[in-house]
């Protein structure tokens, strides 16, 4: 969760300044120029989106388990949860592949002027760059992106197995197994090492 976040907000920074870039070109041309850069805005808000539904359901689930950890669920409520992890870790893969093909081999680029202006515009707004790769940023929020999916598929595993345990067992803590295979009562807080051997 706390690196799909890193991922998002890394991404918000190259959105803004991209956007501003596109912004400041447009404008010191007197609007002549135009700024195409839609893919790697594209693959930000895609980025950003799915990272905040990645903080939404597990953020929420994670805190349901520490402040609830022996509340039972409805099963329409575990099957929704798994859905949306299902849905969300795909959309998190969607991101991270749009976003590698963007910045590993797209660039934003002008037109509307001549050789140049574009130069000249280029010169005068060198960052962020218009080629995605050659910035840091750029580079860092993919990798992120890419970590955060390992992070989310592993989640989604994780609530898988926990959802299927909490089903078939039940969330509340158990007694030890005896040898004959049924379950004994948990020592009761005030019981003594000695009353064993009374």
């Amino acid at each position: 969760m706390l690196i799909c976040l890193a991922a998002e907000c890394t991404a918000t920074y190259s959105l803004s300044k991209y956007e501003k870039l596109q912004d400041h070109m447009e404008l010191a041309s007197g609007y002549t120029a135009h700024v195409h850069n839609n893919d790697i805005i594209a693959a930000e808000i895609l980025t950003i989106v799915f990272c905040v539904f990645v903080a939404t359901l597990f953020g929420a689930d994670f805190f349901f388990l520490l402040f609830w950890p022996t509340r039972r669920y409805p099963k329409w409520y575990n099957a929704t949860k798994k859905a949306l992890a299902v849905g969300i870790t795909l959309g998190v893969l969607a991101a991270a592949l749009m976003s590698t093909v963007v910045v590993a081999r797209h660039f934003s680029f002008i037109n509307g002027v001549g050789d140049a202006s574009k130069q000249q515009l280029i010169n005068m707004y060198p960052h962020p760059p218009l080629h995605y790769n050659r910035w840091a940023v750029n580079i860092v929020y993919v990798v992120l992106l890419w970590l955060g999916f390992l992070s989310t598929l592993a989640s989604t595993i994780v609530m898988f197995l926990a959802t299927a345990y909490d089903e078939r067992f039940g969330p509340e803590p158990k007694g030890h197994i005896d040898g004959s295979g049924e379950r004994g009562e948990l020592a009761t807080s005030n019981s003594s090492p000695q009353s064993e051997y009374k």
